[in-house]
């Protein structure tokens, strides 16, 4: 798995790259803050739905149950929100799974001249994908008027959605291919705009920390006591 350098580069360093860094990560939060707060109101929306259908019994007669109208078109154009809006974030932090069997025993100048090229093939596809996304599937959705199948939503917002959304992801990688080529040309500099290998033990420690906060050095250490 791969461990993040941190939630963007630290203010005031990286030169343009930071700079840069900062910026789009700030975009990247806020799409995954409204990622987010879509599943918390899916959340509520698919409980009002059983609880609608339910009403009958919970009220012991005095409510009839019946399901609340377009659920499903609502369920179907929201999806798109968490889907994609979070995905450039993922990026960032080097949460989307890969392997790296190989990559993980590689340092110095062949492993950034390998990320480099792993995720420019990523951007390449990235940008086919958004550009399809707009002209075809967007633009199509539009033009026709395309709706959903029972309270007749238009779908083109929602197929908005994953261009806008791919667009930002390819702008990520960008970053990130920069970051590569940055570190290639001088090993020696800290990591800023790329996600970084960590072994084990370090992912390891940082998930504790997470979890346990200020306490996380005591659980460890009454961990190694026991063993």
């Amino acid at each position: 798995m791969v461990s993040g350098v941190g939630t963007s580069a630290p203010p005031g360093e990286g030169g343009l790259i930071g700079a840069v860094d900062r910026f789009v990560s700030r975009i990247e939060n806020a799409f995954n803050a409204i990622a987010a707060v879509c599943i918390v109101i899916m959340m509520v929306y698919m409980c009002a739905e059983v609880l609608s259908r339910k009403a009958d019994d919970l009220t012991f007669g005095l409510m009839e149950g019946r399901p609340l109208e377009g659920v499903i078109d609502w369920v179907e154009l929201g999806m798109a929100t968490f889907a994609f809006l979070g995905a450039a974030y993922c990026q960032r932090n080097g949460s989307h799974v890969r392997m790296e069997l190989v990559m993980g025993r590689l340092r110095g100048r062949i492993l950034w001249a390998l990320e480099a090229i792993a995720v420019s093939i990523a951007f390449f596809y990235i940008c086919v994908i958004a550009y399809k996304g707009f002209t075809e599937v967007f633009v199509w959705a539009y033009e026709l008027g395309d709706s959903t199948m029972d309270i007749y939503l238009p779908t083109w917002p929602s197929k908005l959605i994953l261009p806008v959304a791919m667009a930002l992801l390819a702008t990520r990688l960008a970053i990130n291919i920069w970051g590569y080529l940055r570190l290639f040309l001088d090993p020696s500099k800290t990591p800023i705009g790329v996600p970084v290998i960590k072994d084990v033990a370090e992912q390891a420690r940082e998930e504790i920390e997470d979890a346990m906060g200020h306490d996380a050095d005591e659980h460890i250490r009454g961990a190694g006591a026991k063993n």
